[in-house]
């Protein structure tokens, strides 16, 4: 049984066995016809979807496009600059000339 400490709200689901909350995931990377997740214990996963078709179907407001490339959880980011966003996992991600206002 999952610990609701850890989890909060309804989990989505992607694909027939990927089942996640929210504050699960770090961020989604988009390539091409595929979507990598990457979790917040280190782990990752691959996704036979597009980050569109994700985006669309996880209806959460958690969740910020910065980029063409990288769907990015809002309460995983811990600084943020004019072209870039720094995650709690020290990872760096650009966010691209169109989105900057998004950040704000």
């Amino acid at each position: 049984m999952l610990s609701t400490t850890n989890y909060f709200g309804n989990p989505f689901v992607l694909g027939k066995y990927t089942k996640l909350f929210a504050n699960e995931v770090l961020y989604f990377e988009g390539e091409i016809n595929y979507t990598h997740i990457h979790l917040s214990s280190g782990k990752s996963k691959l996704l036979a979807k597009t980050l569109l078709t994700i985006e669309n179907s996880i209806d959460s407001t958690d969740f910020i496009r910065i980029s063409r490339k990288h769907l990015v959880n809002r309460k995983f980011i811990v600084d943020f600059g004019r072209d870039f966003v720094l995650l709690s996992d020290n990872t760096i991600l650009p966010v691209a000339r169109r989105r900057r206002g998004v950040l704000n």
